[in-house]
């Protein structure tokens, strides 16, 4: 059984981005209290490659495409980049989703579910579950803002170019009918009729590649989130060892007195001590060492379980950090050139869609980069937690025991890009500063 804060453990951490997973034809997720292990049943099959193929093959395809096709104008080239380069990428995402469906499946349930029998503080676990959903949230809301704004921009375009068309006699040579995100379409849609769906197509194609792109970066760094919590709650089981061991065993003492139930919360300095008397009163010295020798046990396996997640997690999704930061740099540099050139044309409208996919791309980044960088400090700081443990009431037997998990935790644990870099805060501003310098350079040669 868990030694747990709080007895009520919360489930589903992940519940939104599961129903969004589902929905968008990555997998079937399923919450490991659900014990199902049936990821791809036979209508889901044909579900996902159907969706797949249409919006993600189909619509980024037609998408790369744009940029290369016949003249286009240097404002519409870069805004349009932007976009391919985020949605290129996120197809080696895809891969791993699809391909390593089980492996992430078998991190959540071990964050979930496995590490419920070791000590929990189930109020961490609450609140770590509320930050990445705010996180999750703020992701989406500036991912809509850069859609709504493409399309309002799109209308009022066409509210222009209809203004202009009404002007022009029939000799006339007619203006070219734009679509809100420059795309690649292979059928006239200059008609009324036709333009209307090709508009309610593209925007259907932007909200569900968006919305694969923010689902699948948040769960990611949903999960690092977790993993970095789970690290501070096995410090807190390390540092109250000591101590929950002592009131367990006082527990046992006076179980048949009707005594008020303590536990360490309500406990002071001067009331362990005094339970500490007590049971080396009751006890002999052999049978606390054990007791103690099963606490820290339970620690030492906890900290194993953790290493051994992460270290899957580091393997998982390797590739998919590497293409975050190559997409990432990319995207970056190509946003600010659109958004210099925004500001100074004051195009109010783009300017807003430029500066908010600018934000979503910066959070996309940071998103993983911050919660690497806290995994890595929270897992480094398990030794810090074993220094403050009373280690020196404890017999030598059990100091052996606590000197090899503190020299494991001083070995860091790093997420890692395939191996080149590790995603930290150091690789967060290595990165901006690559983004500023190409954005430099260009900004020169347009000039």
């Amino acid at each position: 059984m868990s030694d747990s804060v709080d007895m009520n453990p919360p489930r589903r951490y992940f519940s939104i981005h599961y129903i969004l997973l589902r929905f968008l034809g990555l997998g079937w997720w399923h919450h490991p209290d659900e014990e199902n292990t049936e990821n791809f049943p036979v209508c889901y099959l044909f579900y996902s490659i159907i969706t797949e193929t249409v919006w993600v093959a189909g619509f980024v395809g037609l998408e790369s495409i744009d940029p290369f096709i016949g003249e286009k104008d240097l404002d519409r080239f870069m805004f349009s980049l932007s976009f391919v380069i985020t949605h290129d990428l996120t197809i080696i995402k895809l891969y791993i989703f699809f391909f390593k469906n089980r492996e992430i499946q078998d991190i959540v349930h071990t964050l979930e579910i496995d590490l419920q029998q070791f000590y929990q503080n189930n109020d961490k676990n609450r609140r770590t579950i509320k930050i990445t959903r705010i996180l999750t949230a703020t992701f989406v809301f500036f991912g809509w803002i850069t859609i709504g704004n493409t399309n309002v921009y799109g209308i009022v375009q066409d509210l222009r170019w209809k203004a202009e068309t009404a002007k022009l006699n029939d000799t006339d040579v007619k203006l070219s009918r734009t679509l809100p995100q420059p795309i690649y379409i292979p059928w006239e849609y200059q008609s009324d009729t036709a333009y209307i769906s090709t508009f309610l197509l593209e925007t259907i194609g932007l909200l569900w590649t968006g919305h694969i792109v923010m689902t699948i970066d948040t769960f990611i760094g949903s999960i690092i989130l977790h993993m970095s919590s789970q690290f501070a709650i096995l410090q807190e089981a390390i540092t109250t060892a000591y101590d929950r061991t002592i009131v367990r065993l006082t527990k046992g003492i006076i179980s048949d007195s009707g005594d008020t139930v303590i536990t360490i919360d309500s406990c002071n300095e001067e009331d362990k001590i005094y339970y500490e008397r007590i049971v080396r009163t009751h006890y002999t010295e052999k049978e606390i060492e054990i007791a103690l020798e099963n606490t820290f046990k339970s620690c030492v396996r906890q900290h194993q379980m953790l290493i051994g997640c992460v270290q899957n997690f580091a393997t998982t999704y390797s590739y998919g950090f590497m293409t975050q930061l190559l997409s990432s740099m990319a995207a970056i540099c190509v946003v600010m050139v659109q958004v210099s050139q925004d500001a100074s044309s004051l195009k109010s409208i783009r300017l807003v869609t430029s500066l908010a996919f600018f934000v979503a791309m910066i959070i996309q980044l940071a998103l993983q980069c911050f919660t690497g960088n806290e995994l890595t400090h929270q897992a480094g700081r398990v030794a810090e937690a074993v220094m403050q443990c009373k280690w020196e009431r404890m017999p030598p037997r059990l100091r052996r025991l606590l000197l090899m998990t503190m020299m494991r935790a001083q070995r860091p644990l790093h997420l890692t890009a395939a191996g080149f870099t590790n995603m930290d805060n150091d690789c967060f501003l290595a990165i901006m500063k690559a983004a500023y310098s190409y954005y430099a350079v260009l900004s020169q040669r347009q000039s």
